[in-house]
């Protein structure tokens, strides 16, 4: 669009409504606020949802890399990590949403689910920090 890459216009509202999310959800849950968790686990749900067209957009731009490209290695790693914060998000969001149903989440399931957001936060700064170095230390998109 506009010959401008989209990818890194769009991975920023992901990052921090994921990134938040996670936050509030783990900080209500252990010092109890239900609007604030709820607040929470819709921020995570809103990062998932808009991971899809950085998703997108990102392989779109991958693509567009020479195959000789010294940036396709560390592309190829962002690409697999961010595929896999998205899975683990969406598992903590089912791991909720069943918890949730059987009227709360307890024992296992809250451990579980807390691992899994913290998991997703750890995945997505490592992966994100390789996005960063394909900007500025390799220009890719710039």
């Amino acid at each position: 669009m506009l010959g401008l890459p989209l990818h890194p216009f769009l991975v920023h509202f992901p990052i921090a409504f994921l990134s938040i999310g996670a936050l509030a959800a783990i900080l209500f849950r252990l010092w109890p606020h239900p609007q604030g968790e709820s607040w929470g686990v819709y921020s995570l749900l809103v990062g998932w949802l808009l991971t899809i067209p950085a998703l997108i957009t990102g392989l779109i731009d991958k693509s567009a890399l020479p195959a000789d490209s010294p940036a396709n290695q560390l592309a190829n790693t962002h690409t697999t990590g961010m595929i896999a914060m998205w899975a683990i998000f969406g598992l903590a969001l089912y791991v909720y949403y069943l918890g949730r149903k059987r009227g709360g989440l307890s024992g296992y399931q809250q451990w579980a689910w807390y691992g899994l957001l913290v998991l997703g936060l750890v995945v997505l700064i490592l992966a994100g920090h390789g996005g960063a170095r394909l900007v500025y230390e390799l220009g890719v998109g710039t």
